[in-house]
């Protein structure tokens, strides 16, 4: 183990450490109510069958007030009027607040230039994702066909090896280099809660590995930035979106039956689910510029954390509303894409060259990308593009794993894995696939 490689084990350590230390305590050493968003971070709030703990959590942060300050020295924000003025006036982008081993986010600098949205949006908006439907429906249906009737877990033996499959498709991986894209997309599962929560040593090391080697794959590529991205972030939310709607459908069996007997639910369904889980209940930030945000100065270069709570909005939780009518990064409309706990126990228009619809349009997180007023579920304009394939590709599936299986019913207690604060991953989701029973 090299000297670097310790020197980041123990920033990783003490970064960890003050969470857990400020999550219990006000003040250092001192006993009393501990800072609800350290307790949120640390990514051991879950709580039972597969649900995540947050709801308490998530309420203290709400009454703490719109935007307060953390012992964790970040800004907190919360609640859709904030949202919208940081979005509007803070100029923010996504930033790692803990050490990376393998830094995979583009500069902040970066992030807010036209460049990288139009790089994102041709790689993976809704006309990208459009043409790839047929081949995002032959995947689904392929790994439909390879699960039999009986005892299955939906993360590893379908959510997973889908979402390879289908970003592969997306993002040109020759068939050659599939094992190590597939080998290096699941090392970087953890990549995206490793920019709010430090990851153990050895998680850390398969992370980077996993991070180098996609790298290395899309190297020399015109779009070779935005293919990282969409590996690292877009699958891990496709990933995601997938599991939590296959979770709530294992407890709705009626639910099932009405996917079974109209496909266009599928769409339906998966909107719901981005309502009310968010691909990120907390999205790590940094202000470019400088900002009053519910009466608070924000100063340029200041960390913040925009966090989904707990307090309602009509269709969806308030922090950070779902994407219902979120449009394609590449100005067109959006369209259907088709149709317990353990350790791992286990801000409008980007301008592009033409009009809304035209060629060059970037059209991310503007007023056709807020429902109810307020900001879709990432308040940052490049993140928007990572919606359209995740969401065609659990459509896909959905509609493909009904159409093979009349029943799905629950087969042991789900798990989501510890140290995600952000994903609220899935590692485990037993269910039972079967054929109509008949008596």
């Amino acid at each position: 183990m090299t000297a670097a490689t310790n020197a980041l084990g123990r920033e990783l350590q003490l970064v960890h450490a003050a969470q857990w230390l400020y999550a219990i305590n006000a003040e250092p050493f001192v006993p009393g109510e501990g800072d609800p968003y350290a307790r949120l971070v640390r990514g051991f709030e879950s709580g039972e069958n597969g649900t995540d703990d947050a709801g308490g959590t998530l309420a203290s942060i709400a009454e703490r007030g719109p935007v307060w300050r953390s012992r964790l020295d970040t800004w907190v924000v919360t609640g859709p009027a904030a949202l919208r003025e940081l979005s509007a006036s803070a100029e923010p982008a996504v930033s790692a607040a803990v050490p990376q081993a393998e830094a995979w986010l583009p500069d902040p600098e970066r992030q807010r230039t036209t460049g990288l949205a139009r790089d994102l949006a041709r790689r993976g908006g809704t006309r990208a994702v459009g043409r790839l439907a047929g081949s995002l429906r032959e995947q689904a249906g392929q790994a439909a066909a390879r699960l039999g009737p009986g005892p299955v877990d939906l993360v590893a033996d379908f959510a997973e090896p889908l979402t390879a499959a289908g970003y592969a498709a997306v993002l040109d991986v020759p068939e050659e280099r599939r094992a190590a894209f597939d080998a290096d997309l699941a090392a970087a599962a953890p990549a995206v809660d490793a920019l709010l929560c430090p990851q153990t040593l050895d998680t850390t090391r398969r992370l980077a590995a996993g991070v180098r080697g996609l790298r290395e794959l899309f190297a020399g590529r015109a779009h070779a930035e935005a293919d990282l991205l969409l590996a690292v972030a877009g699958a891990r939310a496709a990933a995601d979106l997938l599991g939590d709607a296959l979770r709530r459908l294992l407890d709705r069996p009626r639910e099932w039956a009405l996917l079974r007997s109209d496909p266009a639910h599928a769409a339906r369904l998966v909107e719901e689910v981005l309502h009310q889980r968010p691909p990120w209940r907390a999205c790590p930030l940094v202000a470019l510029a400088t900002a009053e945000v519910a009466g608070t100065r924000i100063e340029a270069g200041d960390s913040l954390t925009a966090i989904t709570t707990a307090a309602a909005v009509p269709g969806g939780p308030s922090g950070i509303a779902g994407p219902t009518g979120t449009a394609a990064a590449d100005g067109a409309s959006r369209t259907a894409g088709g149709v317990g706990t353990a350790e791992t126990t286990h801000t409008g228009r980007v301008a592009g060259t033409g009009g809304a619809g035209e060629p060059g349009a970037v059209t991310v997180l503007g007023e056709a990308t807020r429902t109810n007023g307020v900001p879709t579920p990432l308040p940052v304009a490049a993140c928007a593009t990572l919606l359209p394939a995740a969401r065609a590709l659990a459509e896909h599936a959905l509609v493909a794993l009904a159409a093979r299986f009349p029943l799905l019913r629950p087969d042991g207690e789900p798990v989501r894995t510890r140290r995600a604060p952000l994903t609220r991953r899935l590692v485990r989701l037993p269910a039972r696939l079967g054929e109509e029973e008949t008596r």
